[in-house]
């Protein structure tokens, strides 16, 4: 926006909302009507800050039987708008009302708890309620709603009894337990041993939470996982679980919806979706494998699944445990905060039950750090196939995923797209991976050189490497979109990248990590993180040392993520990972909100933001707002940094720091400055995201 030199009264950004009439709030009236209580209050359906309230609609007589809850048509404007009645009233502080539209089904398909939870959620992300209504609520199936209507009461399910013995190798682990067959709920965070399996732990806490008739929830990161685990569960414990996975057709998900909105189902096994079922009388929330990818939501309000499930256990009383091999320091700040406790394997447990980590830099004769396969890479391989099967993982699928010019090292680029070329199979030309255009003549546009070199070797590549040196060995290569399924212990190589290897009957006799640097060549925050989480479940697929099991692990990796996966000690990898970005204002120790837009669209936002947070009683510093978008950081108002911006393609990305324990009141007055600029047409095009991968 351009500023007026005139400073006119709505002038931006240099403004206060104490400048601007004063708005006086109509007093409430009873609605004359025949229906009782005939108001109607509506969130609306809308992704517009500035139509985050309820508004008031008059019920008509032939409507009167509407539910709280129930989802409703409504005119706003000359729209007509989806919604769902909040709550309904016998007064109103509007004038004349408009009548409901429409009930779209009499069905109450939000109730209070799951609308508690969307309000609590979109206040810590900063977003429309309406945004995390959408999550929680699915689309009606009209079909698939009558036939529910019709089916019959479901005959209840036996619990089956199941012991609690897989708790006795963990510190707390027998005394959590004790706690849950007491009757109350507490919450941890537990750091599986490489030879245990969640599945292990689901059966007796389902159980125990079953026979107290309560419900659970378990959220994973895949269907595959959802599909096995619900298998698991119908057999051991005896309950037959509601699956609720994205990959579904849309009547089979709203009947799932319907089926644990009405009680019928008390056991809920699924995706990040899952997270937001409406159960009935919860009584535990279980997150497994919380550093997935998967789990976090690509849309607003952006929220990952561990933080929903950690609200609704708050919201409600119940246990939130999370089952995890790798760190996630987010868990940790759980613990820190005093949510959760650690439940960690015994000390005489950790190193038994973990694969003897090899680093390739042990093997200080080879003189060569840094080679791709080092003659160690044979020897374990060789030690392993003699008694099983051995796997090698490399970070990248295909054969040459990635090339560059043999003369100058730039990375050869697509002649009309400028994506990256590749080697798609053994005597393929060069192809671009984003257009797909083959490129029979390479020319660098560097240095005109005409050769190209691999940068990044592939599952492909790596097999067709290894089979030249164990000529005698099946090899099987894994990838993604294939089904991950268990393999028999006979003399094999698996060669798989990251997520997708499969799991072998008593485990793998070896496994060597390729090329394990590139794990940690991000600029990401969590690389590190990432990394551990990666090594840790290749680990958790090898047997363990006593029964002669190796993790040989090659590249330019440092000492201590090393020593970590060596020791198995997780959680105190991850306490002092949290303290050292609690001294720098890393999150999660502290909250960043990332703002994308114009440098127009970031000015006006600020200037906002510093209005609604100096009527709210934040002190200001009065920095020029210029000077705030001058790079570095300072301080938009006492306690709340501005970083940046740095370009990013056509747009800026600035960034808003506070501490974590100031979140309510800090991204209360975010999400008012958002209101504003929404209704006023302001900071157009600007995203806000609060908790933006770093």
């Amino acid at each position: 926006m351009t500023i007026n030199a005139a400073g006119g009264l709505f002038d931006l950004p240099e403004f206060g909302h104490q400048e601007e009439l004063l708005s006086l709030s109509p007093l409430a009236r009873e609605l004359d009507s025949g229906v009782d209580r005939p108001v109607a209050r509506v969130l609306l359906d809308m992704p517009q800050p500035h139509m985050d309230r309820l508004f008031d609609y008059e019920i008509p007589e032939k409507m009167a039987g509407v539910e709280e809850g129930a989802r409703v048509k409504v005119d706003v404007g000359s729209r007509v708008v989806d919604g769902f009645v909040i709550e309904r009233s016998q007064t109103t502080a509007a004038g004349r009302l408009r009548p409901l539209r429409r009930v779209v089904s009499p069905m109450a398909v939000l109730t209070p708890e799951v609308f508690e939870l969307c309000r609590t959620v979109a206040a810590r992300q900063a977003a429309p309620r309406a945004d995390a209504v959408r999550l929680a609520v699915p689309q009606r199936h009209a079909r698939a709603e009558k036939e529910f209507a019709a089916l019959p009461e479901r005959a209840s399910q036996a619990v089956h009894q199941v012991g609690e013995s897989a708790w006795d190798h963990y510190i707390g682990g027998p005394e959590f337990a004790a706690q849950l067959r007491a009757g109350r709920r507490p919450s941890a965070v537990v750091q599986l041993r490489a030879r245990d399996r969640a599945q292990h732990f689901l059966p007796f806490l389902i159980s125990t939470i079953r026979q107290a008739d309560e419900s659970v929830i378990v959220v994973v990161p895949t269907p595959v996982v959802a599909r096995r685990l619900a298998a698991l569960i119908e057999q051991e414990v005896g309950q037959t679980p509601a699956l609720m996975v994205s990959e579904d057709d849309h009547a089979t998900r709203y009947a799932t919806f319907l089926s644990v909105l009405s009680g019928r189902a008390k056991v809920i096994v699924g995706t990040r979706s899952a997270a937001w079922a409406p159960a009935q009388d919860l009584g535990m929330v279980v997150l497994i494998d919380d550093h997935h990818s998967a789990l976090t939501e690509q849309r607003s309000p952006y929220v990952h699944a561990r933080e929903v499930l950690a609200i609704r256990a708050e919201l409600s009383g119940c246990s939130f445990v999370s089952l995890d091999y790798g760190p996630s320091a987010d868990l940790a700040a759980l613990v820190q905060r005093g949510k959760a406790q650690w439940i960690t394997p015994a000390a005489s447990a950790h190193r038994d039950g973990v694969a003897q980590i090899i680093s390739a830099n042990d093997f200080r004769s080879e003189g060569v750090d840094l080679s791709r396969m080092p003659s160690a890479v044979f020897a374990v391989a060789r030690d392993g196939l003699e008694r099983g099967p051995v796997l090698f993982v490399v970070p990248r699928a295909g054969y040459i995923p990635l090339t560059a010019c043999q003369n100058c090292r730039e990375i050869a680029s697509c002649p009309q797209c400028a994506g990256p070329l590749s080697i798609t199979h053994p005597g393929a030309p060069l192809v671009c991976s984003r257009c797909s255009l083959q490129v029979s003549r390479f020319v660098c546009s560097n240095c005109h050189g005409t050769q190209v070199r691999a940068v990044r070797i592939g599952s492909q590549r790596t097999a067709h490497e290894i089979g030249r040196a164990f000529r005698d060995v099946p090899i099987h290569v894994a990838g993604v979109g294939q089904q991950v399924g268990e393999l028999d212990a006979s003399r094999r190589i698996v060669v798989a990248t990251p997520g997708v290897a499969p799991s072998v009957e008593g485990g793998y006799a070896a496994a060597i990590s390729l090329d394990s640097g590139y794990l940690l060549r991000s600029n990401r925050l969590e690389a590190e993180v990432r990394f551990l989480r990666t090594l840790a479940h290749v680990a958790a697929l090898v047997r363990p040392r006593s029964s002669g099991g190796k993790l040989l692990v090659v590249g330019d990796v440092p000492s201590d993520l090393i020593a970590a996966l060596h020791t198995w000690d997780m959680a105190g990898w991850t306490s002092g990972l949290l303290s050292e970005r609690a001294e720098i204002g890393l999150p999660p120790t502290s909250c960043w909100v990332e703002l994308r837009g114009s440098r127009d669209s970031l000015r006006e936002f600020l200037g906002l933001l510093r209005a609604v947070a100096s009527e709210q009683g934040f002190v200001s510093d009065e920095v020029p707002l210029d000077a705030l978008l001058a790079g570095g950081a300072r301080d938009v108002i006492a306690g709340l940094t501005v970083l940046g911006p740095h370009a990013a393609g056509d747009a800026l990305i600035a960034y808003l720091r506070f501490a974590e324990s100031e979140r309510a009141v800090k991204t209360a007055a975010i999400y008012t400055a958002l209101r504003e600029a929404s209704a006023k047409k302001l900071a157009h095009g600007l995203r806000v995201t609060v908790d933006p991968a770093l």
